[in-house]
């Protein structure tokens, strides 16, 4: 018998290893957690026995049907919010990242600040309470650090303690906060099983990269890019100001926007705009593809330069203004003609589906599901 530690462990590796495949044969747990079929067998038994494990028997052809092994969905429930410049919205999950119900906050220019961000999320989380929670992840833009949200421009916020509010104030016994793009990272991780760099595109601009189970943030929408371009941020030439929807935004009305009126009422005057632009490319990308080259080539560069230092074996793109597979060409294009492949590790450029909410929930159940394990 193993030393309890040991067990624990033991037992944690191989319910993670099941929540994060839909189905998994006991061959497959013991390959990917290393144990013996013997230790395997009466880990699986106890899991079964309290209640985290099911069985199920799936046919294959003529053989005889495969027995693979789920999470009990009622085994615990995990609740992903998102903090974002627009709305507060949060989900409910079971054990399987099944959605069981979620709540959203429309988020006003009037009530963009410390105390609005406080009250929306106070009511997300109780929408979304439940018995057997195992905890809630909370993501958000900008700056995230120790628990709070040091700055991020475009909500306003400055030091806004998520622990103060959900530990003190509504009795939350676990919780993690992170960057959103870090939570998208943990989404993508149940399909890519390589190191990764996820990179964001919409009215902001944001990377992550995934290696070895462990994200790291990059804040590339205000890296310095250019000599021109005073950014909300109080710095000039940054990435978001020339790369951002809203440099597509200036060319595409053929007017000059001031960035920080945009960063300030993006949602009351120019959202329309926005969704216009977002809904021509989405059908035929090619009548509005010349308002693009020029921002995504931007774009490209620092990605480009970002892939040489990192090396990843996959660049995927996400966010709400990532409509199509052309745009990762203009991008990929660039790259490839401007950078050694041997500098950027010849990258798989893919398009995948923001999911914050799962990836932040998926998140808890990394950090918090030992405290549930006998």
């Amino acid at each position: 018998m193993p030393a309890p530690a040991v067990r624990k462990k033991n037992k944690k590796d191989v319910l993670l290893s099941i929540f994060e495949h839909d189905g998994i044969s006991r061959a497959s747990v013991a390959k990917i957690t290393n144990l013996a079929l013997s230790t395997l067998s009466y880990i699986i038994r106890e899991l079964e026995e309290e209640g985290f494990l099911e069985s199920e028997e799936l046919l294959q052809g003529r053989g005889r049907p495969a027995r693979v092994l789920k999470i009990n969905p009622g085994s615990w429930f995990t609740a992903g919010i998102k903090v974002g410049r627009e709305e507060v919205r949060g989900t409910l999950f079971d054990a399987r990242m099944i959605p069981i119900r979620n709540h959203s906050i429309k988020i006003l220019s009037e009530i963009r600040n410390n105390d609005g961000y406080t009250e929306a999320i106070k009511e997300v989380v109780e929408k979304l309470r439940c018995n057997q929670l195992l905890g809630i992840g909370v993501c958000s833009s900008g700056i995230v650090e120790d628990s709070r949200i040091v700055v991020s421009h475009l909500m306003n916020v400055r030091n806004l303690d998520i622990k103060e509010l959900l530990m003190k104030k509504l009795g939350i016994k676990r919780f993690i906060l992170m960057n959103d793009v870090d939570a998208l990272c943990y989404s993508v991780s149940k399909a890519v099983k390589e190191d990764f760099l996820v990179v964001t595109y919409g009215t902001g601009i944001g990377a992550s990269a995934w290696a070895k189970g462990q994200t790291r943030h990059f804040e590339i929408g205000h890296t310095i890019i250019s000599s021109e371009g005073k950014c909300y941020c109080g710095q000039t030439g940054c990435l978001e100001y020339h790369a951002s929807e809203y440099a597509v935004l200036k060319r595409f009305c053929g007017e000059k926007i001031n960035f920080e009126d945009f960063a300030r009422n993006e949602e009351e005057k120019y959202r329309s705009q926005i969704e216009q632009i977002r809904t021509i490319a989405s059908r035929d990308f090619m009548s509005v593809k010349a308002f693009y080259n020029d921002p995504l080539r931007k774009l490209a560069t620092v990605v480009g330069n970002l892939m040489m230092v990192l090396k990843p074996a996959r660049v995927v793109f996400l966010g709400e203004g990532m409509v199509n597979r052309k745009m990762i060409d203009i991008i990929e294009d660039y790259v490839i003609q401007n950078f050694n492949k041997e500098f950027i590790n010849n990258a798989t450029f893919t398009l995948g589906k923001a999911d914050w909410e799962h990836g932040v929930a998926s998140a808890v159940v990394h950090k918090f599901i030992a405290d549930i394990i006998k």
